[in-house]
Order: structure tokens, then sequence, then C-alpha cells
């Protein structure tokens, strides 16, 4: 087997990286969840209104974004700050979101993103992160709980087109 000789960068992201964080939002979401999410609601999903949602939120600075490259070309990206959680005190970050585009999965670029905002989360104070998954999103589960997060009881549902959508916490110290 040929070494692997992809070279992973990551780096904050700009609104100008909104259309690219938009494109594997929408390809990410369209591999990911076709078995999870409504059919219809996936299809019509749109990169034009994601990237106008993308620009807004990095204008903002809310959440944090890191923008994963390999050999220069963006592949992924995690959304991260402190916790969203009413539940949870200011010791806690949370991981909101990480997209990979289904043409880089299990490359390693999943576990060097988590690494980055983890290790941000640390920096700024926080001693815990936690992240919500879909529930029936077993290969996300697997990758965190491979990354030494531990599922929680909690579950919260919401309805997208009418389906409910059932979403577990997981959480890990930080380093």
């Amino acid at each position: 087997m040929a070494p692997n000789t992809t070279t992973i960068d990551i780096r904050a992201a700009t609104s100008a990286d909104a259309p690219a964080i938009a494109g594997i939002h929408v390809a990410s979401w369209q591999a990911t969840y076709m078995d999870i999410m409504p059919a219809q609601f996936l299809a019509d999903l749109s990169v034009e209104k994601r990237t106008a949602a993308w620009r807004e939120a990095l204008d903002a600075g809310r959440p944090h974004v890191a923008l994963a490259f390999a050999n220069h070309a963006p592949t992924g990206w995690i959304a991260y700050g402190p916790t969203r959680d009413a539940d949870k005190d200011g010791a806690w970050g949370e991981i909101e979101a990480i997209y990979l585009h289904p043409s880089h999965c299990g490359q390693g670029i999943g576990a060097r993103l988590v690494d980055h905002a983890c290790r941000a989360l640390h920096d700024v104070g926080h001693a815990w992160v936690s992240l919500w998954v879909l529930a029936k999103n077993r290969r996300a589960r697997m990758f965190y709980e491979r990354e030494g997060f531990v599922a929680e009881a909690d579950i919260k549902t919401f309805e997208i087109d009418g389906t409910p959508v059932r979403e577990v916490r997981y959480w890990r110290a930080l380093p």
C-alpha cells in the first residue's frame, strides 16, 4: 500500500470561505442523511442559501469555524464555541457541527478537525466539550466514540418536514 501523501492544513474560516463551507455542508447532508432526513428536504437544500447563512455567521464571528484543506482543496469544516445547552455551565464548550465532503471521509481529516476545535476550546478555558449527533447516524457515532466521546442518556427530538429526528448528546474532557 502506498503511503498517504495528503497534506492537511486547517485554518480559521472567513466570510470568503462561505461558498466552500456551504458546498461541503449540502454535499455532506445529502450523502449522509439520505436514510435519516426526508428526501425532499435534502433535495431542496441550496448551496446559495447556505452560503448566505454562513457568510452572515462568519461575519458575526459566531460560531468559530475552522476549514480543512487537503492538498490545498477545501475538504471539511468544524464549528465550535461555548456551549449553547442551558444545563451546562461556562466550563463547557461545544462542537456545533462538523462536516466533510463525502469524497474525503476516512482520511483522518475529521479527527484533525476535532483535535483543532478541542485545543481551541481548551485554550479559552473550557474543561469539557459536548456535541449533539443524530441518533441514527451510526458512522458519526462510531467516529465520536473513537475520538473519546461518551454518549449521554439525553435525547432531544426536532422535526423536519413532519419527520421526527432524534439527537443524542456526547461529551468528553478536554486535554
